[in-house]
């Protein structure tokens, strides 16, 4: 198939100059049209091969946040725990059931590219799928299973903005493309194609939907450019409350990341450990993986992502 022909999208300084754009940014048909991954296609074998290489001192940082029944923030979370203690020769021991909401600001999770549709899905959801394949069974297209099957498996860079900035940025900034810029020349990194890309802003679990650090939309094309795989922070990469200009588009990098690159985000990672590490080992890029769960038709799943340098 013949490589598509890309056009530069004007600056998004606003509702309209983003609606302009993306024509330019879809990846709608890039990798044909019963296309289910997205910019996951980036990582190819040979990509991770090449993230495995940067394996060298066996040094390992989780990058999920540790949360309980009692953290804050939980969506629709529900817990109960059981012990159980029969007579031999049956065992003994204990379970738990846990149920909850795959989204928001207190767990570190992977979206589906099902989990967010076009404005008021009148476009569908991303590459053409229509939002009728998510019933009340699961999403019949673009479920988090289609993360599963291989996992995310590959580079990991870290930007690390707040190192840049001094510290962590004041909750509400948008950071801009050449603030990601200014960090990989302080890292001696830059990101690129098929990677998965951690940009920290230091607010770690301050960042709320009420006040929280991102990306300005201006970072739109820079992310389809590069070719990222994965874009993750250490909140769900969008700015809150929404900057001036973006009413309509209140939420660029999802609104416009996944349905419309078909990016996958990973939210609300643990990034502090990992930029003491990258300070500590003197490099910013490293071997990362994160397994999904294989639930058929879901629309994200709460994850532990592991550097490993």
């Amino acid at each position: 198939m013949a490589a598509p022909t890309f056009v530069t999208p004007p600056a998004i300084t606003d509702d309209r100059a983003l609606e302009q754009a993306l024509p330019a940014l879809s990846n709608w048909g890039r990798w044909g049209k019963e296309d289910q991954l997205g910019t996951l296609n980036f990582l190819s074998a040979e990509k991770r091969l090449a993230a495995a290489a940067l394996i060298r001192t066996g040094r390992v940082v989780p990058l999920g946040r540790e949360f309980s029944p009692t953290t804050p923030e939980l969506r629709n979370f529900s817990y109960r725990m059981q012990r159980y203690e029969d007579a031999l020769p049956e065992e003994s021991g204990s379970l738990d059931t846990v149920g909850m909401t795959c989204h928001g600001f207190a767990i570190t999770h992977v979206d589906a590219l099902c989990h967010m549709f076009t404005p008021e899905g009148r476009e569908s959801m991303y590459n053409g799928h229509p939002i009728e394949a998510v019933t009340p069974e699961g999403a019949l297209k673009l479920g988090i299973e289609h993360a599963g099957a291989l996992g995310i498996v590959g580079r990991g860079v870290l930007l690390d903005v707040a190192a840049v900035r001094g510290g962590a940025l004041p909750l509400g900034t948008a950071i801009a493309p050449e603030e990601l810029e200014a960090a990989e020349r302080r890292h001696g990194v830059r990101a690129g194609e098929g990677d998965i890309l951690f940009v920290r802003n230091g607010a770690g679990s301050r960042n709320t939907y009420r006040h929280g650090t991102g990306l300005h939309a201006a970072c739109l094309p820079w992310l389809h450019e590069r070719r990222v795989a994965v874009l993750s922070s250490d909140s769900d990469s969008d700015a809150h409350p929404p900057i001036p200009g973006f009413a309509r588009w209140a939420e660029p990098i999802h609104m416009v990341g996944i349905p419309y690159l078909g990016l996958t985000l990973l939210d609300h990672a643990e990034l502090d450990g990992l930029a003491a590490a990258c300070a500590e080992e003197g490099r910013w890029a490293f071997f990362v993986t994160v397994a999904p769960w294989r639930f058929k038709g879901g629309t994200g799943s709460a994850v532990n992502p592991l550097a490993m340098f």
